[in-house]
């Protein structure tokens, strides 16, 4: 039994007859290990030899899949400490996801709101196709700047279909979508995402204290609940520095 015993089960998994390379099944493996929130939290990865005895692989091709973790910023090697994951960076999924607020807490981050906008608006002719109503109905507008400390990291614009009980009064310093589920009842199940690469123009270069031109991720999506009839739908805008969409696709 390997002394990890959290990532046993990727150990298990680990396919020697497999057709995919040895170091790319590694490469998932850690990719899969740092996810996990007591190395999130900043425990100390496996080390390489042990790894490798307990793979039944070189350490060499430990070490191929490990640079490459490097060399995109999700580890940090330290002499004579050993190897963590490079906290600066934010990792999510796309077939397991969540919050932003329960995004940055699985990775042992400390939330920082920045900015907190909540208004009521008349819907134009995207937010009302989106969330499924006329034009001109009033729905809630909710803008943050968030992050961690001493940086901010996304920039947040949600709509919320009017059937959403959400005003001033909420308690926001909560999980958007527990506050949802606690506020009406409605639970969020299904994300219906589209990410594109952008480039920050003078608004996102304001937000997030970026050079005009940088690199940003765009990410939209609507939130539907069990009966797949919207609840939100929502923009958001990351630094495309530090954050890492991780996405696993199945037959």
């Amino acid at each position: 039994m390997y002394e990890h015993k959290n990532i046993q089960e990727f150990i298990d998994k680990f396919d020697h007859s497999s057709p995919i390379p040895l170091h790319i099944q590694v490469e998932e493996l850690l990719l899969e290990i740092i996810k996990l929130p007591d190395y999130a939290n900043g425990k100390l990865l496996p080390k390489e030899l042990d790894l490798a005895k307990s793979l039944g692989i070189s350490r060499s091709t430990i070490r191929q899949a490990s640079n490459r973790l490097a060399e995109k910023n999700l580890i940090v090697r330290k002499k004579g400490i050993g190897t963590k994951i490079n906290k600066e960076m934010l990792v999510t999924r796309l077939d397991s996801w969540s919050s932003f607020s329960k995004e940055m807490l699985e990775q042992g981050k400390t939330l920082v709101n920045y900015e907190f906008k909540l208004k009521k608006i008349m819907s134009d002719k995207t937010v009302s196709f989106k969330l499924g109503i006329d034009i001109d109905t009033p729905v809630y507008r909710l803008s943050r700047v968030r992050g961690i400390k001493d940086e901010s990291k996304v920039y947040f614009i949600s709509y919320f279909h009017p059937k959403i009980n959400l005003d001033e009064k909420s308690d926001f310093s909560k999980p958007l979508y527990d506050l949802i589920e606690l506020s009406s009842g409605y639970i969020a199940t299904v994300s219906k995402e589209e990410i594109s690469a952008i480039i920050s123009n003078d608004k996102l270069s304001d937000k997030l204290n970026v050079a005009i031109g940088d690199p940003i991720l765009r990410r939209e999506r609507v939130v539907l609940d069990r009966g797949m009839s919207p609840l939100e739908y929502n923009i958001g805008y990351y630094k495309a520095d530090n954050f890492i969409y991780s996405v696993e696709l199945r037959r």
